[in-house]
């Protein structure tokens, strides 16, 4: 788990910053969904770190390598009835005090840690060849090593029956665990793969799909040492974190990421200077800005507005200027390409802008 040294802590952030832990439990997690009618559990001034622990909607997958007693509870808790409309297992919501619709939420990653050295990757029916493999869902478990730099895959199985139950517990002894990727080494990329604010809309919203509130964006750069920008839609935003990764590359193409349980270290901040019109990664290097929509082309299309309008109005150009920078100085990316919503990312480098802009 995440130790957190909190005199070194305070020396750097200051004394009077607060530190809140939002443990995972029956009672602060919530299973597939995000709504405006559901209560906070954490209640938190602008600024305020949080150190928030993540359980993996995957954990049943390896029982006895990702299912801990924390875990566990959680899953005895909650019906497999209940885990809807969407898949993931997020911890929240939290409340940010006078946060109102129109504003912007900062939300810096400091520190991630893995729970435990083992994540499980599905190649599900929502893959992007699920077809081309006569429909057979595989799971593949990896394990991080000490230094947590490399993933080896420690085993793989044929995933018993229909995939049709979120969150199952599948025993060991009722799956035949074969090797794996034998000779192979995954580069880590700790992430956060669903971080968001609650949509406006009412109901519940499902966890699946990402959007202007951010949510399942699954961007492997939304790591330590970045901050994300959200656009506020409800009083308090009602930000929820989950759906942790130890690595994914570009597109999620099987499916999933190496779904993995992370205590994730965050300071929140509430932005009134700043207006952030959809998800905005800021990296120590880079912007980027992201699109989404059930067509790939539309995706492109929203990204690139949602890079030149950041341009224009961050940095003071033109709408022509901005779009003659874009053509020259960003690169797009298939970020995901199996929520239901695709995603395209478009980065711009840092050093490539001026240090004066608009305030």
């Amino acid at each position: 788990m995440l130790t957190v040294d909190k005199k070194n802590l305070k020396a750097v952030i200051g004394e009077d910053t607060k530190l809140h832990h939002l443990p995972a439990n029956p009672a602060t997690v919530h299973w597939g969904y995000f709504s405006k009618e559901l209560p906070p559990v954490l209640e938190i001034n602008s600024g305020d770190l949080v150190y928030a622990e993540t359980i993996t909607h995957h954990a049943g997958y390896a029982p006895d390598l990702l299912l801990d007693d924390v875990s566990r509870e959680i899953y005895e808790s909650i019906p497999y009835e209940d885990r809807n409309p969407g898949s993931h297992l997020l911890t929240g919501p939290i409340f940010v005090k006078d946060a109102k619709p129109g504003d912007t939420l900062q939300v810096e990653i400091l520190k991630l840690k893995p729970r435990m050295p083992y994540g499980s990757n599905v190649l599900a029916p929502w893959g992007y060849l699920f077809k081309e493999f006569e429909e057979q869902t595989r799971v593949v478990i990896y394990e991080l090593d000490k230094e947590e730099q490399w993933l080896t895959a420690k085993f793989a199985y044929d995933y018993p029956g229909a995939y049709t139950v979120r969150g199952k517990i599948i025993e060991p002894d009722t799956v035949n665990r074969v090797a794996a990727l034998e000779n192979m080494q995954i580069p880590a990329r700790p992430h956060i793969g669903t971080l968001g604010v609650c949509p406006a809309e009412d109901g519940k919203i499902s966890t699946i799909p990402p959007g202007l509130h951010g949510g399942n964006v699954d961007n492997w750069r939304i790591a330590e040492g970045t901050t994300m920008y959200y656009p506020v839609f409800n009083e308090g935003a009602l930000l929820s974190i989950g759906d942790c990764h130890l690595a994914q590359g570009d597109s999620e193409l099987g499916g999933t990421a190496v779904e993995a349980s992370m205590d994730c270290l965050i300071r929140v901040t509430l932005r009134k200077d700043f207006s952030a019109k959809s998800p905005i990664l800021e990296t120590p290097t880079t912007w980027v800005a992201h699109g989404f929509d059930v067509d790939l082309n539309m995706a492109m299309r929203n990204a690139s507005n949602e890079m030149l309008n950041f341009v224009e109005n961050y940095y003071g150009l033109s709408r022509f200027d901005a779009y003659s920078f874009m053509s020259v100085a960003a690169d797009f990316g298939v970020t995901q390409v199996v929520d239901h919503k695709l995603g395209v990312h478009v980065t711009i480098p840092k050093q490539a802008l001026k240090p004066t802009r608009r305030s």
